[in-house]
């Protein structure tokens, strides 16, 4: 991972806005996670406090009910007259309950009065309601002859569905005589639901079909409550048909759009009758846009932190990486001089040495000159051979200080070089030092390859490679060598080994050994830059490449063992093109 990284800068860059968009998903969506869990918990309580309310508002109905109605029972003897099955005065004494409930806000659709065989005594339903008094067989009072008690459930007798609430009549000995059947418009809860949720819509949904408001029925109730009710619950079936069609009845709640409004519409109330058979659902539609936004709203926010936070993480890279390509600049140039500075002193010591036998010869010439003319046996001849000896020494030293000054002079534009000739050339400028260290260059690279690189690249690449095995080689006693190769890969590139048996590099230098100022021997005695110019100058050759291993190879016929530098890159042919 490190190499991947330094490799390039804009992998730096690339992988620090992977892992800030990473870290950006990770959070925001985590924020989102636990809001859509709360925003799940608030539909939950919704649904449960909906649930709650339908429940408490129906015990406390029927309570209300049943209260009322027994205390008119009571009063009017309502016992008496069905044992005495007096039809005309029960309807007298029961006629004004309908018009009392509508003064208490309660819409009353019908009033039922069975006696002890079950017979209707006496029933007020609306006009504008079509219906068969015999017919009229309600499930929800069967229960009170047998418990005693009141009871209350959903019935479908006079109209689709409405809220039945029956009580037993008692005689003086308790015994149930008759039974009062109240039926309640189901707009009565609409209207109470509205009193704890702001903005809520509710439905009725029975027999597969949302149940809507006959606009055409009128009541006998002298106020307006009723009506009131009707209105309300006709706009909210309205509201519901827009969307009826999506509503999943399987789920308990819905996420329904509506324009750029969010509802969640509860299903969970289930209505059923006194057997616990379901007869409807009661639909609750809350308004969830604010909520919805809110926590949208906290998403972008984040949105815009992450924009902020990599604008400026970009404006940190552009000024740190061009920061640091100051340093590095400032650091190559350094390394550059530094670099030129050993490689001078390397050839002055080179050239000084390659001089000095020359110059020993010229001045035998010079003494022998001297001598000869002192015993006068210096003729034309022997002058002539002794100058010719003389001119052949100096243009031996011009050709060193050509071929080192040259070495320096890399070109300013790339070129095709041979790889063949530049190892020959850089053995022969070596072959005085390699002499005088014993060490031995055994050249197996005798295939011309080319290559684009700047003019004396593999020149310079191998006189550094063999001086730098040179030093390594000094410390070992007995013969010392240098095996040249080169072999073609199949993909068009080249590998020449530069192989040493000089013992090896180190394990915990090997993988460093082309870092600048690593070197393997005293400090006094090496810079190491060898290696890390080797590198450099290979990054200037078509797929350039160099490594460092420790291996054997086999040299007339023994096995020796030592470091192999490798150097790769790409063949190129003759014409400038890749192979």
């Amino acid at each position: 991972m490190k190499k991947f990284l330094e490799a390039s800068k804009k992998r730096i860059v690339i992988v620090t806005y992977v892992l800030l968009f990473c870290m950006f998903c990770f959070f925001s969506f985590m924020d989102l996670h636990k809001r859509t869990s709360d925003y799940a918990f608030f539909a939950n309580k919704i649904n449960t406090f909906i649930k709650n309310a339908h429940d408490s508002e129906s015990e406390y109905l029927c309570s209300r009910l049943v209260n009322y109605v027994s205390t008119i029972a009571k009063e009017k003897n309502f016992a008496e007259l069905l044992k005495a099955g007096d039809t005309k005065e029960l309807e007298k004494v029961a006629q004004p309950i309908f018009h009392d409930f509508g003064k208490r806000y309660v819409p009353i659709i019908s009033v039922l009065i069975y006696d002890g065989r079950g017979k209707l005594r006496y029933h007020m339903v609306p006009p504008s309601i079509v219906h068969e008094p015999q017919k009229l067989r309600p499930h929800v009072g069967i229960d009170a002859f047998a418990t005693k008690k009141y009871t209350y459930g959903y019935e479908t007798n006079i109209v689709p569905l409405y809220f039945c609430t029956v009580l037993p009549v008692r005689d003086a000995l308790s015994k149930v005589v008759g039974t009062v059947e109240i039926g309640v418009d189901l707009s009565f809860f609409h209207y109470n639901l509205k009193w704890f949720l702001h903005d809520v819509r509710t439905a009725i949904f029975s027999g597969g079909r949302l149940l809507e408001i006959d606009r055409g029925n009128k009541t006998d109730s002298a106020e307006f409550v009723y009506d009131y009710y009707k209105r309300l619950k006709s706009n909210d079936a309205e509201f519901f048909n827009q969307f009826k069609d999506r509503i999943d009845f399987r789920r308990t709640k819905n996420d329904i759009q509506l324009g750029d409004k969010y509802y969640l519409v509860s299903t969970s109330q289930i209505l059923r009758d006194n057997n616990g058979r379901e007869v409807g659902k009661y639909l609750v539609a809350y308004d969830m846009t604010e909520l919805r936004n809110r926590h949208w709203g906290y998403f972008y926010v984040w949105l815009l932190f992450f924009a902020i936070t990599a604008c400026v993480m970009l404006c940190i890279n552009l000024v740190g990486f061009r920061k640091y390509e100051h340093i590095i600049t400032d650091q190559g140039k350094m390394l550059a001089q530094r670099s030129k500075q050993c490689a001078l002193g390397e050839m002055l010591g080179h050239i000084g040495h390659q001089w000095r036998q020359p110059l020993y010869n010229l001045s035998l010439i010079v003494q022998n000159i001297g001598v000869l003319n002192q015993f006068g046996k210096l003729d034309d001849a022997l002058l002539g051979k002794q100058i010719t000896q003389a001119n052949q020494n100096i243009e031996y030293m011009s050709n060193i200080i050509d071929d080192w000054r040259s070495l320096l002079m890399s070109g300013s534009s790339r070129t095709l070089i041979e790889l063949k000739g530049s190892v020959e050339r850089a053995i022969a400028m070596v072959a005085p030092v390699m002499e005088q260290s014993r060490v031995t260059i055994v050249n197996r690279i005798t295939t011309p390859v080319h290559t684009m690189g700047f003019v004396n690249d593999l020149v310079q690449l191998t006189i550094n490679v063999l001086l730098n095995a040179r030093d390594q080689l000094s410390l070992v006693s007995g013969e010392r060598f240098i095996l040249l190769s080169c072999s073609e890969e199949a993909a068009g590139g080249v590998t020449v080994t530069f192989q040493d048996n000089g013992g090896g590099i180190p394990d915990h230098l090997l993988k460093r050994i082309f870092e600048p100022y690593v070197t393997t021997k005293d400090k006094a005695d090496g810079t190491g830059l060898g290696l890390y110019l080797c590198q450099q100058i290979v990054e200037n050759l078509d797929g350039g490449k160099v490594w460092a291993e420790n291996r054997s190879f086999e040299l007339d016929g023994e096995t020796r063992n030592g470091a192999c530098i490798c150097l790769q890159f790409t063949r190129t042919t003759e014409g400038g093109k890749s192979i």
